[in-house]
């Protein structure tokens, strides 16, 4: 399980749980809009630190077709 901070698209920071494969077939998916926008933990503690729109963390266990 490994924990990754994600921007959506209203700018609120979303931190979720998961295992490796889900999310690199997340962040490769080009045929729709609803790819993650990975952020780094600084800029997730600055998120929280500036407006407090971190949300988390949710369980993300599912393996996404390419």
């Amino acid at each position: 399980m490994i924990q990754m901070y994600v921007k959506t698209e209203n700018n609120n920071v979303v931190i979720l749980n998961g295992i490796r494969d889900s999310f690199r077939c997340r962040q490769r998916n080009k045929d729709t809009d609803d790819k993650f926008k990975f952020v780094s933990f600084k800029k997730m503690l600055k998120e929280r630190k500036i407006n407090n729109r971190v949300y988390g963390p949710y369980p993300f266990e599912t393996v996404a077709r390419l």
